[in-house]
């Protein structure tokens, strides 16, 4: 009989685990998973600036709300726009006719307005994203272009003269003095009703993404007095160093006083209508 012998066959490494990967699908895989990887890191660097920008505007809508809730708990009577970070305080800080004069009332408003102002400053928005406090002053669209331009930094300095006017502490002062800022604009300014366009705003100026949130360091100096009630009798600085400047303005002016031609140009505005 034929004797026959069994073979037995050795069972390859492939045969022994299915799973078995070369050596390129390895490479493959690592190759996508890094894109993969990548991919993620652009999309999340590219939507970095939105995201803190819809942050960013978050949290200046929640400065707001704190302004406008403390605001109403004192009747100040503010009204805030939140697209141009403006806030007015309506009849209380609108002025006649030629004139920078605040009444008793309309300052003991805008001292109130000091702490509430400073309180926001200090939150954990206001920190991070209030900057400055600007002061502006406007005028109406009769007189000429200079002496407007003189006229609405007068009326700004009365406001200034008014916040300051509420015998703050010491270390309130030096905090107020750095974030205030004194701006003056005679025709950018103008409203429906000339009314309404004698007046002072305040302008909330926000850091943008990434800025530092540090204070601009201010220097340090007495705050001293407000002068707004005396008249220009003297010679100031701008006089004296800038002789022939002045006196060509001055040349320019009517002979008429400002006020008797801002009176005429009411009158004919009257009788025409």
């Amino acid at each position: 009989m034929p004797r026959f012998i069994p073979i037995i066959r050795r069972k390859t490494e492939t045969t022994e685990n299915p799973f078995w990967i070369s050596y390129a699908d390895l490479m493959t895989a690592l190759v996508i998973l890094f894109l993969v990887i990548m991919s993620i890191s652009i999309v999340a660097i590219s939507s970095r600036p939105i995201v803190e920008k819809k942050e960013r505007d978050t949290e200046i809508n929640a400065i707001f709300d704190q302004l406008e809730k403390m605001a109403t708990a004192k009747n100040l009577g503010l009204n805030i726009n939140r697209i141009n970070h403006t806030i007015t305080f309506g009849k209380n800080a609108q002025f006649s006719i030629d004139s920078y004069q605040l009444s008793p009332e309309a300052q003991a408003k805008l001292r109130a307005f000091v702490p509430i102002m400073l309180k926001v400053k200090h939150s954990a928005e206001g920190k991070r994203w209030l900057k400055r406090v600007h002061i502006e002053g406007y005028t109406d669209e009769t007189g000429s272009y200079l002496y407007n331009v003189h006229l609405s930094l007068k009326r700004a300095e009365a406001v200034i003269c008014a916040l300051f006017s509420g015998n703050l502490p010491k270390s309130l002062e030096s905090q107020l003095q750095q974030l205030l800022i004194i701006d003056g604009a005679s025709i950018t300014g103008i409203k429906d009703s000339w009314e309404e366009s004698r007046r002072v705003d305040v302008r909330l100026e926000f850091r943008q993404p990434g800025d530092s949130s540090q204070p601009t360091a201010v220097p340090k100096m007495p705050l001293g007095f407000c002068v707004i009630d005396q008249h220009d009798e003297t010679t100031t600085e701008a006089e004296a160093s800038e002789p022939a400047v002045i006196e060509q303005v001055k040349d320019k002016e009517p002979e008429q006083p400002e006020t008797e031609k801002v009176k005429q140009k009411i009158k004919l505005k009257k009788s025409e209508q």
